[in-house]
C-alpha cells in the first residue's frame, strides 16, 4: 500500500479515533517542561508509577508492571497500526516520542515533528512491527527489570494490544475491513511478536474478529479481576 498522506496528516486522522490513539503534535507542547523522552520512563519515575498502580489495584508490583506495560503498549500499537491501516505509512516514533507524568488512563504522548519511519523492510507489516519494537523495547526492558515481569508476558501484552487496536479501528472505520485485518496479522506474525497470539473469527463481537494470546497479562491476580477475553487461561 502506497502512503496516501503525510505522517502529520495520518497521525492527525488517527488522533480522531480518540482514547489510546490520541497524540499531541506540533511545537506548542514544547512550552511544557514536563515532557520527557519515552526511554526515560525508567528508574525512580517508573518505580513510583508501578507502586501507584499496585496500590490502586491492590496487587503486586509484578502485576502492576505487566498492566502498566500493556497500557503503554496499547498507545504505541494504536498509533502505528492506525497510521499504517488508514494511510499506508508507519510513523517514526522511536527516539522522538515524548511522554509526561500522568495519574491514570492512556499515557499522554507528544511528537513534535511527525515523519515516516525508514522503510527498511519489504512490507508495511514488517516495518510496523519493527517500529513498535524499537519504540517499546527500552520501556518494556525497564518494566521487566524493575517489576520482575518476563519478556514473554510483556511482549504478549504488545501482541494483545495489536488485537485491541485492530478491533477499535474496524469499529470506527469498518470499510477498512480485510486490508486492516491482513495488516494486523502480518504485524503479529513478525518477531518479536511472532508466536504470541493469533487472530480468528469471533461472531459475538461486532467486528467478527477476535484475538487469542498465548500468554497472560496477570490481571487475574488482581482481586476480583478474572481473565481477559483473549487470555490463554480463558481457554
Amino acid at each position: 500500500m502506497a502512503p496516501t498522506s503525510t505522517a502529520a496528516d495520518a497521525l492527525a486522522d488517527v488522533d480522531t479515533l480518540g482514547g489510546f490513539f490520541v497524540l499531541a503534535t506540533g511545537p506548542t507542547e514544547g512550552a511544557d517542561p514536563s515532557w520527557r523522552p519515552l526511554p526515560e520512563f525508567a528508574g525512580e519515575v517508573l518505580d513510583a508509577r508501578i507502586d501507584a498502580v499496585a496500590e490502586q489495584l491492590g496487587a503486586s508490583r509484578r502485576v502492576a508492571g505487566s498492566l502498566l506495560g500493556l497500557s503503554v503498549s496499547a498507545r504505541i500499537t494504536g498509533l502505528v497500526l492506525g497510521a499504517a491501516a488508514l494511510h499506508g505509512l508507519v510513523p517514526r516514533l522511536h527516539g522522538r516520542l515524548r511522554w509526561r507524568p500522568w495519574s491514570g488512563g492512556p499515557a499522554p504522548l507528544w511528537l513534535e515533528s511527525p515523519a515516516a519511519a525508514d522503510d527498511d523492510h519489504d512490507d508495511l507489516a514488517a516495518t510496523a512491527t519493527a517500529e513498535i519494537a524499537r519504540t517499546l523495547d527500552p520501556v518494556l526492558a525497564a518494566i521487566g527489570a524493575q517489576a520482575r515481569v518476563s519478556d514473554q508476558v510483556l511482549w504478549g501484552n504488545v501482541a494483545s494490544s495489536v488485537g485491541g487496536a485492530l478491533r477499535m479501528i474496524l469499529t470506527d472505520r469498518p470499510r477498512t475491513g480485510a486490508a486492516t485485518i491482513d495488516l494486523a496479522r502480518g504485524v503479529v506474525g513478525n518477531p518479536p511478536l511472532a508466536g504470541l497470539g493469533e487472530f480468528g473469527p469471533e461472531p459475538a463481537h461486532p467486528t467478527g474478529i477476535g484475538f487469542s494470546r498465548r500468554t497472560c497479562c496477570l490481571f487475574y491476580q488482581v482481586p476480583g479481576g478474572g481473565t481477559c477475553a483473549d487470555c490463554v487461561l480463558a481457554r
